[in-house]
């Protein structure tokens, strides 16, 4: 059974916020300074996976570890709109119509694998 179902996507950050508090970590420092931390942090950690999977780290990794880094990434944005006050599917959407409708700079290229 899924933890989640896209329907539930509006209510992640604050699943998410709601079992960080209950841990009792983090005591001391805003949620809003924390979150924006862990953002930074996360893409770091995914930053990494990819070196190590791409073959530019002294030891390898996992196509599965950069999905988890990936993952975390995602899963602490929602946290971060939460603790934020802000609408995450307001904000894609805008943020979608404004990629989508600047166009493209260049030739479209394959990500190589």
């Amino acid at each position: 059974m899924p933890l989640f179902s896209a329907g539930d996507l509006p209510t992640v950050g604050e699943r998410v916020m709601q079992g960080i508090r209950d841990s009792g970590h983090f005591e001391g420092m805003s949620e809003r300074n924390r979150q924006v931390l862990a953002i930074a942090e996360e893409c770091g950690e995914f930053v990494g996976a990819f070196r190590r999977w791409s073959g530019q780290a002294r030891r390898t990794g996992t196509w599965q570890q950069m999905e988890d880094e990936l993952a975390d990434i995602i899963i602490t944005a929602f946290a971060t709109a939460y603790v934020f006050d802000m609408d995450i599917a307001v904000i894609i959407e805008r943020k979608l119509g404004v990629i989508f409708h600047r166009g493209w700079k260049g030739p479209s290229h394959d990500v190589p694998t």
